[in-house]
């Protein structure tokens, strides 16, 4: 199991607002049926490495798609082979 952090910067859109961009993000994340938590700069989600991937892929079409003509992901993936790994586990303190 990998988390993973997940950001996408729509570019080239009319406003400095972007959550017309975003909100079909969020709802392919949803429908994605992984655990996930929205955070207020990134999203966190957990899953295999393949079902992240994927998802990153679903969310490019999907901003795309709303509209953005340009559009910038960042990705950070955790993947642990020692113990298992879990959003909970990385914010416990």
């Amino acid at each position: 199991m990998a988390v993973a952090e997940l950001c996408l910067f729509p570019l080239g859109t009319e406003s400095p607002s972007v959550g017309k961009y975003l909100e079909p993000v969020i709802e392919v994340i949803r429908a994605s049926g992984l655990k996930y938590r929205v955070c207020p700069m990134g999203t966190v989600v957990e899953g295999s490495v393949d079902e992240i991937l994927g998802l990153v892929r679903a969310c490019h079409e999907a901003i795309l798609k709303a509209g953005a003509r340009r559009v910038v992901i960042s990705l950070r993936i955790d993947d642990r082979t020692d113990k298992p790994l879990t959003i909970e586990g990385k914010v416990r303190v």
